[in-house]
C-alpha cells in the first residue's frame, strides 16, 4: 500500500493554479521542500507571515513589517517582503480587525492529506471573525485556486476558528477572496477530488 501524501492546503492551492505545464515542476519542488532534512528550506516566507500576525495586533503594524524586511537575509527575501508589506498593510488598515488565535487541523481527499492552519485569524469590532490563508508568492492568485482554498477552509473552519468566515488573501496585491454565493459547491468538490488525485499521482511519479 502506498503512503498517504501530506502537504499544506496552501501548497495544494498553488498546485491548482500552476496550470498543466507547471504542475509536475511545482510538485517536484514542493516534494523536495517537504522531504528536505533542513526545515529552513521551506521557510522562505515564514518571517513575513509571522510579522503579519504581529502587525494585526500592533498599534504600529508598519514597524512590524519593516523589521521583517530589515531582517531578511536570504536571496530574494528583501524584495519579496517589501512587496508583501506594500500590499498587506493597506488591506489590513481597511479590515480594521485584530488578530485572534487559530488552530490547526487536517482534511483528507483520497490519498491526499492537507494540513490546514490559517495564517491569520482576524476579528472585527462587530464580532465577525475571519480565518485567512495567505498567498505570498509572486504569481497572482487566481479565482479558481482561491475557491479551492476557500472550500477547504469551509470544511475545516469549525476546527480552525469556530464561526469564522473563510478568506484567502493575495498579500502582494492586497486582494482578498471569499466564496461567492453563486459558487456551485458540488462541482467545486468534484474539482478538488480530481486535483487531489492528480497531485498524489505527480508526487509519486516525481519520487
Amino acid at each position: 500500500m502506498l503512503d498517504n501524501v501530506s502537504v499544506t492546503a496552501l501548497s495544494f492551492t498553488e498546485y491548482v493554479m500552476s496550470g498543466q505545464r507547471g504542475r509536475i515542476n511545482i510538485v517536484s519542488e514542493q516534494r523536495g521542500m517537504y522531504l528536505a532534512e533542513d526545515p529552513r528550506v521551506c521557510g522562505f516566507y515564514n518571517p513575513i507571515r509571522s510579522a503579519m500576525r504581529r502587525a494585526a495586533n500592533s498599534t504600529e503594524p508598519l514597524l512590524e513589517l519593516k523589521q521583517a524586511v530589515l531582517d531578511a537575509n536570504r536571496n530574494g527575501q528583501p524584495r519579496a517582503f517589501e512587496e508583501i508589506a506594500d500590499g498587506f498593510l493597506p488591506w489590513l488598515e481597511k479590515m480594521r480587525a485584530t488578530g485572534v488565535p487559530v488552530d490547526a487541523t487536517v482534511w483528507r481527499s483520497g490519498d491526499l492529506t492537507l494540513k490546514v492552519r490559517p495564517h491569520l485569524g482576524l476579528r472585527r469590532k462587530d464580532g465577525t471573525s475571519y480565518a485567512v490563508l495567505v498567498h505570498t508568492k509572486e504569481a497572482p492568485l487566481t479565482r479558481e485556486a482561491a475557491n479551492v482554498g476557500l472550500r477547504i477552509l469551509q470544511h475545516t473552519v469549525e476546527d480552525n476558528l469556530p464561526g469564522a468566515v473563510p478568506m484567502v488573501l493575495d498579500a502582494r496585491r492586497g486582494k482578498a477572496y471569499q466564496m461567492a454565493a453563486r459558487t456551485n459547491l458540488a462541482k467545486l468538490d468534484v474539482l478538488i477530488a480530481a486535483e487531489a488525485v492528480g497531485y498524489v499521482t505527480h508526487w509519486r511519479m516525481s519520487a
